[in-house]
């Protein structure tokens, strides 16, 4: 077995899944200015959906054509108000989050990396499975392929420093940590 070089332990709060929830949606859409437009067009633009939809009942009558077509304006500009709502998005994942109270731990060595839980075991990953990965002030996110994340929390680190992870991660996959804004 080769030497343990970091090691993390760490169980998730809302706030670290919250950081993951925003860290998929800077993935998503990695420009400043369009999650900018996205957060204050998606609600005014369903507003307005919603906003005529309502309007056509009340101005050409309650026909059967226009109750479907407020129905469906409504459905559309609701679909839409939750799109933009971040914070509503980080609840409900943390809501569906299964692992609450679950304690993580991550080894890595020169070769490998594991996952260990008291739930699902061991599981073993090559360096070569990170595809891409993101950092911010508190965490480290690691992503394989399927958009699979491994999030380790920077205050967790037992062995090994934080400051000295991204590199590491560098050497071993070949990735280089970007910051999310």
């Amino acid at each position: 077995m080769s030497e343990m070089k970091y090691q993390v332990k760490m169980t998730y709060d809302r706030e670290d899944i919250a950081a993951l929830v925003r860290t998929m949606e800077f993935r998503r859409h990695p420009e400043k200015n369009v999650r900018m437009a996205r957060k204050i067009g998606f609600p005014v633009f369903g507003l307005a959906i919603i906003a005529a939809g309502i309007s056509l009942p009340v101005l050409r009558g309650p026909t059967v054509a226009s109750i479907v077509f407020a129905a469906c304006c409504a459905l559309l500009g609701v679909i839409l108000i939750r799109r933009s709502d971040s914070r509503g998005m980080e609840r409900r994942t943390w809501k569906k989050y299964p692992n609450k109270g679950l304690v993580l731990t991550y080894t890595f060595y020169n070769d490998h990396f594991e996952e260990e839980d008291e739930v699902s075991g061991k599981h073993e990953f090559q360096y070569l499975s990170i595809k891409n990965g993101n950092l911010d002030n508190g965490h480290f996110f690691l992503f394989t392929t399927g958009n699979m994340a491994h999030m380790l929390k920077r205050n967790s680190f037992v062995i090994g420093e934080p400051d000295s992870f991204a590199k590491f991660i560098h050497i071993r996959a070949a990735v280089t940590l970007d910051s999310v804004e």
